[in-house]
């Protein structure tokens, strides 16, 4: 199990709350918040996690920011309080900030895939698409069935680096995970645009 500790957010919601712990949960990384002991979940017993979540679904950015260093600081082994603090700041449009604590998250967890995933999304927005693209590599590698790499790594491929037949294959996967086209109505519309591109290119060959 990953020592998460994420947030509870879905895929697409309010700015403040945020996208990690709805694709953990659906990829099997979520179970609760391992110690670093492994002796049990620290999330059932802490519950400045909820506290923080809350704070911020109340757009109280700074408490949510304060119970969140707290929490890394009590729980130095877990990287999912340095990914939320990243996730809180990224929110915030602070990529420097957050980028910083997606990279301090995987000097504690390196092959963590929601710090690689949202680590290609800042360096995504930052202009950085070769960065980016190795994050959403990096994340595939340590958890190929980590939705969210799939997701963000097509619009990547799709709308910065003009390769659309890598992104459909992406976006395709990314349903095929989370539960088929109607889980994901948007990225539905999306693939149905790359196929229709797709077959216009072959029937003019």
């Amino acid at each position: 199990m990953w020592s998460n500790c994420v947030v509870s957010r879905t895929l697409r919601v309010s700015p403040a709350l945020v996208r990690v712990a709805a694709a953990c949960a659906a990829a099997g990384l979520l179970v609760g918040c391992a110690t670093p002991g492994g002796s049990g979940p620290v999330g059932l017993e802490d519950r400045r996690f909820d506290r923080a979540a809350a704070a911020l679904e109340a757009g109280v950015e700074q408490e949510a920011l304060e119970l969140l260093q707290d929490l890394a600081v009590d729980y130095p082994a877990l990287a999912g309080p340095l990914i939320n603090l990243g996730i809180v700041h990224a929110a915030a449009g602070r990529d420097a900030e957050a980028e910083a604590e997606y990279r301090r998250a995987l000097e504690v967890a390196p092959r963590h895939p929601a710090a690689w995933a949202e680590l290609g999304i800042v360096l995504r927005r930052q202009g950085r698409l070769a960065e980016a693209e190795e994050a959403y590599r990096q994340a595939l590698a340590a958890d190929p069935e980590y939705p969210l790499a799939w997701r963000n790594r097509g619009v990547l491929l799709d709308l910065y680096l003009g390769r659309p037949g890598e992104a459909l294959e992406c976006y395709q996967r990314y349903l095929e995970l989370i539960g088929g086209r109607d889980a994901d109505p948007q990225v539905a519309r999306w693939v149905a645009e790359l196929e229709l591109r797709s077959g216009s290119r072959v029937a003019g060959r």
